[in-house]
């Protein structure tokens, strides 16, 4: 049995199973109070002793930036402890 090999040229991206964890911990927080996550891009910092998830949204056609929101959502950057993998904070951006 060969071992599965994804035609690497037609993936748009790779995301880590380490990502996806952190990722998860925010997941159910972030749709409490935002439409839909396609609507975002979700930039991952790992720092010392946190790590820091934000949610951008897109900009529909035409639109300007308002801030830290658009109408396909807010901006926001949760705060996970990477002793208790549980948010310690929640930030909207201006």
């Amino acid at each position: 049995m060969e071992k599965y090999t994804p035609d690497i040229e037609n993936l748009e991206e790779k995301i880590s199973g380490k990502n996806i964890e952190k990722l998860l911990v925010v997941l159910d927080e972030f749709k409490k109070e935002q439409r839909n996550i396609s609507d975002f891009e979700i930039y991952i910092q790992d720092n010392n002793e946190d790590i820091k998830i934000t949610f951008v949204p897109n900009f529909a056609p035409g639109e300007k930036i308002l801030g830290g929101k658009t109408s396909l959502g807010r901006s926001i950057t949760y705060t996970i402890s990477k002793k208790t993998r549980k948010i310690i904070s929640s930030n909207y951006h201006r």
